[in-house]
């Protein structure tokens, strides 16, 4: 297709198109069905809700029931996790533990850091499977490692 014809059809169709995005926006069918149930204006997560950016009536700052920091951490479920972790069975791990090494393998793992995110590496040490030696949990003043003691 040349130039000349090119401009010719984007000229033709941009109207058209405009036309029937307004008409699909602006639709008003007897058949619509209209959902009652309000908007959620909150992304639910691990860190608690977190408002959507530029809601109006949202309000992610409240503090928490027992008064203290709404930022704090509690890093000793972190590290009772990791220290739990030690001497489970591979096919027994939660999905949200990263593996760094299984026995002479070692895995690319990404080099952000996560408050309480764990990283395990496995061994086969008695012949029944791998099983987690060692369990790094990342906390706010850097990261802890906890070895599986042989007995």
């Amino acid at each position: 297709m040349n130039l000349p014809t090119l401009r010719r059809v984007r000229r033709l169709a941009a109207p058209t198109l405009i036309g029937a995005l307004a008409l699909t926006a602006c639709g008003s069918s007897d058949d619509e069905q209209v959902d009652s149930d309000p908007v959620s204006t909150t992304i639910p997560g691990a860190a608690g809700d977190t408002c959507l950016e530029g809601a109006a009536d949202c309000d992610d700052t409240a503090a928490p029931a027992d008064g203290g920091d709404p930022d704090a951490v509690d890093e000793g479920e972190f590290i009772r996790e990791a220290e739990g972790l030690l001497g489970v069975a591979e096919s027994e791990l939660p999905d949200d533990v990263r593996v760094a090494r299984r026995g002479d393998e070692s895995f690319a793992l990404t080099e952000d850091y996560v408050i309480g995110r764990i990283t395990v590496e496995l061994d086969d040490t008695d012949g029944s499977g791998y099983r987690v030696v060692t369990a790094t949990v990342e906390l706010t003043e850097g990261p802890q490692t906890f070895e599986l003691t042989p007995g």
